[in-house]
């Protein structure tokens, strides 16, 4: 049986017409890496029956570990090949990320009803999308200081080697270089400082509730493997 977490975040699962989820093992709507369409497709006509809604209001783009920012409004959905952030105004449409180790993202103004879906790999990150993400959002009328941000599941810092050539594209404050034989990266904590960089108040932003690495509820390359066909989805409805 497929099954998702809904309100994962304690930070969000109180604000009022929004729903955050995140999907586990069992559960795929990506179908870049070889999966059966589908399959996929059947998983995304399931999810559309939770939220009751159209399928084509479930926005997944195809992401590349770019920092391209899509912005949705009115009816217009642009094309979302080559797009890591997914910025929405308005209700009913979920908008929706996958990762298998890099950090999902969750931004709502619920004030304005402006939401947001990040993408942010070690790539992402180093070119700053979060903030990117937030800058849009900010364009559509959203006030940084409302946004409320959560991350899903993802890679911790015990878990993220990497080798210097990644180590230092990235703050010092967020390389551990000192406790393991090898350089460990804090994506989420890196995340953090940039959306508290771009005016987001730290009190509002809910770090990771769980290592995608060692929970084994969710996918992950680094544990099994480049050639994983499966993602885990991570999405916000405005309702």
């Amino acid at each position: 049986m497929h099954v998702w977490t809904m309100n994962f975040s304690p930070l969000l699962k109180d604000v009022a017409g929004v729903v955050a989820f995140t999907t586990h093992v069992g559960f795929n709507a990506y179908q870049y890496a070889g999966a059966p369409r589908d399959q996929v497709a059947c998983d995304i006509k399931e999810l559309a029956k939770t939220f009751d809604c159209d399928p084509n209001n479930i926005i997944i783009p195809r992401q590349t570990h770019s920092t391209n920012v899509a912005v949705i409004k009115d009816e217009i959905i642009p094309d979302l090949d080559g797009v890591d952030a997914v910025v929405c105004s308005g209700q009913g449409r979920v908008i929706c990320v996958n990762t298998a180790d890099c950090v999902p993202l969750l931004m709502v103004d619920p004030v304005s009803g402006i939401s947001a879906a990040v993408h942010s790999g070690w790539r992402g990150t180093v070119g700053n999308i979060a903030g990117m993400a937030v800058v849009k959002m900010m364009e559509l009328g959203a006030c940084p200081g409302r946004i409320m941000a959560a991350m899903g599941p993802c890679i911790s810092v015990e878990c993220f080697e990497v080798g210097e050539e990644v180590a230092c594209q990235f703050p010092d404050a967020v390389v551990l270089r000192d406790r393991f034989i090898r350089p460990h990266v804090n994506l989420a904590q890196t995340v953090l400082m940039q959306l508290v960089s771009v005016g987001v108040c730290a009190d509002n932003i809910s770090l990771p509730v769980a290592c995608s690495v060692c929970n084994h509820d969710f996918y992950s390359v680094r544990r099994q493997g480049r050639e994983l066909f499966y993602r885990t989805l991570t999405g916000i409805l405005l309702c």
